[in-house]
């Protein structure tokens, strides 16, 4: 892989570890970003996360969020997909990060194959994805590295190698690195004892027009709950029609007929499934609904359920309805 560059973007990544952080001294300290951890396997919570988040965000530095692996069956990745999740709507969201949500997958103590630590990673990676509609990033040790293969060629990759002369080595799924943690013993002004030390692969500006994003779609609600699995199974078939619906809908005149022929059908197989997820309007969604509602592609609105208001407002923004 590649050697760091002079111009490189300087950060750190922190936990509980590190204790009260002055994030101000880190900042002055030409510190311009941090990776902090969030959570670990399928209920630890890292108890500095959220003032962590609050206080390198007011300090002016670009932040990120880590999940730590533990999991030994994809089953399990999921769950500690949804727990990371759901730990990020504490501080509103993935979309107030200025990086894609982080796995952390270094070890294998279950002793797993190759393949099982493959299926395991994309486990994790896919739900978080279909959670956020973020793409995340992987980061990873050196050696580690050499676990995974080409299906997980198309994530970031935050490798860790500490040394100051011996730069990470090529693997099978990636060739170079978009961040190095070149250091486990770094000192930085602001914190007491020891630090991780990253290096982006460009400069500062680079990074920001790299990695800052806008997500399509809205906040989830407090005290929303991701779907079950026969849910997630059922929606996702459901977005898919609309996808395939939206497609042809391009390329007709009668658009709005077909549009109206195919919101019908999605909303009465979206009322079968989600009985119990009924709600009232949301303020997001209002424009929406109204939208519909004045183009006949809906009757009644009222008492829809969460995924139903975000599939109007998606069809809206996209000039659907």
């Amino acid at each position: 892989m590649q050697a760091k560059t002079a111009d490189g973007a300087q950060g750190i990544d922190v936990s509980h570890w590190q204790g009260n952080i002055d994030w101000n001294k880190v900042k002055a300290a030409g510190k311009q970003y941090a990776f902090i951890k969030a959570t670990e396997g399928t209920r630890n919570k890292d108890v500095r996360f959220i003032a962590n988040i609050k206080g390198a965000k007011a300090a002016g530095l670009l932040v990120g969020a880590y999940h730590f692996l533990n999991a030994t069956s994809t089953s399990i990745a999921q769950q500690e997909a949804a727990h990371f999740v759901q730990r990020l709507q504490e501080i509103g969201g993935a979309k107030v990060l200025d990086f894609p949500p982080v796995l952390d997958y270094e070890n294998n103590p279950g002793g797993l194959s190759k393949s099982s630590i493959n299926a395991i990673a994309k486990a994790f990676l896919e739900e978080v994805e279909r959670l956020t509609t973020i793409q995340p990033m992987i980061y990873t040790g050196n050696a580690f590295a050499a676990h995974f293969d080409t299906s997980l060629s198309k994530y970031s990759l935050w490798i860790a190698r500490y040394s100051n002369t011996r730069i990470p080595d090529d693997c099978t799924a990636w060739k170079s690195w978009d961040f190095w943690q070149y250091s486990d013993s770094g000192y930085v002004n602001g914190i007491g004892g020891n630090v991780d030390l990253n290096i982006y692969k460009g400069t500062l500006a680079q990074l920001i027009s790299t990695y800052r994003h806008k997500q399509d779609h809205e906040p989830v609600e407090e005290g929303e709950q991701p779907m079950t699995a026969e849910e997630k199974k059922a929606f996702q078939a459901l977005e898919a029609t609309v996808k395939a619906q939206a497609d042809r809908i391009a390329a007709l005149t009668d658009s709005r007929d077909l549009l109206k022929t195919s919101i019908t059908k999605v909303d009465t197989r979206i009322q079968r499934i989600e009985q119990t997820q009924k709600m009232d309007i949301p303020t997001w969604a209002k424009e929406a609904v109204d939208s519909a509602l004045a183009s006949g592609l809906i009757q009644d609105a009222e008492g829809g359920s969460y995924d139903f208001y975000r599939l109007l407002t998606v069809l809206h923004r996209k000039g659907l309805i």
